[in-house]
């Protein structure tokens, strides 16, 4: 963590995710998704699009459904906006925020999708830097 508070330069970035929690009605689910981002020491703080595919346990089915978001995560918590889609095209909008670095804890909000409107989770994640010839460094 130190690494990255004395760090320089700017990288555009992957990071897949794997990410386990409950909802407010104790529905278990799961999450794997993937950020395309861009980090910079000096400019703005780290952004990215986030798409994923999660899975919610109720009673005895697998309810599935996809999600892309928007983010900020300017220090060691972040926010983000996005929508869910259940496999008839239904649209759900979701708002999340978390706190962490490469695990941390998650709390997002879906308006209007009655069986896990509150979703609290980890999730851990795994960022690869300086693809497409960007020069960011940990020193």
């Amino acid at each position: 963590m130190v690494g990255i508070l004395i760090a320089d330069g700017s990288s555009p970035y992957i990071s897949p995710g794997i990410q386990i929690g409950l909802t407010s009605k104790v529905n278990f689910f799961m999450s794997a998704q993937i950020t395309f981002g861009y980090l910079s020491y000096s400019g703005p703080p780290p952004f990215g699009v986030t798409l994923g595919l999660r899975v919610y346990k109720i009673q005895e089915n697998w309810k599935r459904y996809r999600y892309a978001d928007l983010q900020i995560w300017p220090f060691l918590g972040g926010i983000g906006i996005g929508k869910m889609l259940d496999k008839d095209g239904n649209k759900y909008t979701r708002f999340k925020t978390g706190v962490g670095a490469y695990g941390y804890a998650t709390y997002d909000y879906c308006k209007d999708l009655e069986i896990a409107k509150h979703n609290f989770g980890f999730i851990g994640t795994f960022p690869i830097l300086n693809i497409l010839g960007g020069d960011y460094s940990l020193n």
